[in-house]
């Protein structure tokens, strides 16, 4: 099995894929992009080295945060995409700009490990869902 990061999908993507065809949707926030982004680049990382793991306490925050800022827009938290159009464009370049930012296209586990440790130490939005594993 190789070790290198692999980004199918988005995992949380999935929510978006019964996105509504109604005439009066916005655009999908910057904000939620980023959140969509992060969550499955920390996943990816984590599952991809050995010495990083997700911080489901950090999650638990990221989303509650994340849920708030929905409903404060007028978006129905419980399903985010209603009302939203799809961003499928927006989510992929903003998932190839992390890969490109670290190199990650076929990148083994030493690099994988130095990207999520990168982004830790940079305080980014996919370094404060991640935390290392005592090995």
């Amino acid at each position: 099995m190789s070790s290198a990061v692999k980004f199918g999908p988005l995992a949380t993507a999935a929510v978006l894929a019964a996105v509504p065809a109604m005439a009066d949707t916005r655009p999908m926030p910057d904000y939620f992009v980023s959140a969509l982004v992060a969550t499955s680049a920390a996943q990816a990382l984590a599952l991809s080295c050995a010495e990083l793991s997700v911080d489901p306490v950090a999650i638990v925050k990221a989303s509650e945060k994340l849920f708030t800022q929905l409903e404060e827009d007028g978006f129905d938290p419980s399903d985010p995409s209603a009302g939203m159009d799809n961003g499928d464009a927006e989510l992929g370049a903003a998932q190839q700009a992390f890969m490109d930012k670290h190199q990650l296209d076929g990148a083994g586990s030493e690099l994988v490990c130095a990207a999520g440790r990168s982004e830790m130490s940079e305080g980014t939005e996919i370094g404060l869902l991640l935390v290392e594993v005592p090995q």
